[in-house]
């Protein structure tokens, strides 16, 4: 019967460590509101440095191993599509495919899986073969993007992608921009499954909020290539030269040590925190208090950008006016004129003209924000979402 719980086992690469590792919150989301919907959800996901099966949210994440404790760093962090130059990379992507595989076979002979969801199917498309065609398990596969760009600078990946995509059941992608890159490879129907925010005003608590004085530029996030966050940085002494503003930067990553270096060589330390991960209050506080956020995604060497960009999604919910790049999933949330003001990538200039713009034109400002929440609220709301991803999982239409 369509109303009856599903066992549901939802497979990637990644998932928080502990109740507060940052890592990924928009699939914790769509996993914890499935769970309260009264379906039996476990995450399968790999290890990261001999971590034991645990649960969170009391859902439970099943971990298996694939290298000595000390070389279990593939996932999590900065993902392993930042992590190809390591000499021993190839080696343990092939023992990360085999083993989780086998776990993925075993957990699923066990608890009986009606459906596993399956993201990033390469590498994991691999892991639901078996369950796909010996025990015929329900397989749902999302893109997200990053191995769509694997795919574009390897024709072995590209193609063997291609091959993974056709053995899933359904197809999802998480933006238009996403989907249309699986059309390339494959002519399927696919389903948007956008993200909704994950942080809310609520998280912020009772604190009395006074506007930024300077005005507060925000920008949350993994600090890799993609993010594109030395041109906004290059496009501080620009903004400067009109109007002092203070500018926040939330996360980590491999070019934090590159970005942080630029900022001193541009002498703009005094206006520039780095505030590494923060804790979803203090997140809540920065949207609220921010006077725009900015997010200058750029596509990077490998060809991937940002798939959807759900702190876009977060400050639209905070009533703020965005700038960002035109790339990617990123204009399936920001409208120009709409519900935000959108650039070239890598244009400094054109950043900061926008970003003047916002802050020097309240009427305009406002308007976008207001519009912005607006759009936010009817298109990644969670209900709306998680009943979408739900009929995916029940092959109903």
């Amino acid at each position: 019967m369509s109303d009856q719980p599903l066992k549901i086992a939802v497979l990637g690469s990644t998932y928080p460590r502990s109740d507060d590792d940052p890592g990924v919150p928009w699939q914790r989301e769509t996993v914890n509101r499935c769970a309260a919907a009264g379906h039996d959800v476990t995450v399968l996901a790999p290890s990261w440095k001999a971590l034991k099966n645990h649960e969170i949210d009391g859902v439970e994440v099943l971990r298996w191993r694939y290298a000595p404790k000390k070389w279990e760093t593939l996932t999590h962090d900065e993902g392993a599509p930042n992590k190809q130059n390591s000499p021993l990379f190839k080696i343990f992507a092939l023992t990360y495919i085999l083993c989780g595989t086998l776990a993925v076979l075993y957990w699923t002979i066990r608890r009986k899986f009606d459906v596993i969801h399956c993201h990033w199917p390469f590498p994991h498309g691999f892991m639901t073969l078996i369950p796909r065609y010996l025990l015929g398990t329900r397989i749902v596969m999302t893109c997200h993007g990053a191995e769509l760009a694997l795919g574009r600078n390897s024709g072995i990946i590209r193609k063997t992608l291609a091959l993974l995509l056709k053995t899933g059941n359904a197809l999802c992608s998480n933006s238009s921009h996403t989907a249309n890159e699986i059309k390339k490879l494959v002519d399927r129907p696919i389903n948007i499954l956008p993200y909704g925010a994950t942080v809310t005003a609520a998280d912020a608590g009772e604190t009395n909020h006074t506007p930024a004085d300077p005005p507060l530029l925000l920008n949350c996030g993994r600090l890799i290539q993609r993010k594109g966050l030395h041109f906004l940085l290059e496009a501080l002494p620009q903004t400067l030269e009109k109007q002092k503003v203070k500018v926040v930067i939330t996360g980590e990553g491999d070019c934090k040590d590159e970005w942080m270096k630029l900022t001193t060589e541009l002498g703009l330390d005094e206006h520039v925190e780095w505030a590494g991960f923060v804790s979803s209050e203090r997140l809540a506080e920065l949207y609220h208090t921010c006077t725009a956020y900015v997010h200058p995604a750029i596509f990077d060497d490998r060809g991937d950008t940002e798939g959807l960009g759900v702190v876009l999604v977060e400050a639209l919910r905070h009533r703020k006016p965005v700038v960002a790049s035109e790339v990617g999933g990123i204009v399936d949330v920001i409208k120009h004129e709409k519900t935000g003001l959108l650039v070239p990538e890598k244009d400094s200039e054109a950043l900061a003209d926008a970003i003047l713009r916002i802050l020097n034109d309240k009427p305009l400002a406002e308007k976008l924000a207001n519009q912005g929440f607006d759009y936010c609220q009817e298109v990644f709301d969670w209900d709306r979402i998680v009943a979408k991803t739900v009929t995916v999982y029940r092959g109903e239409k």
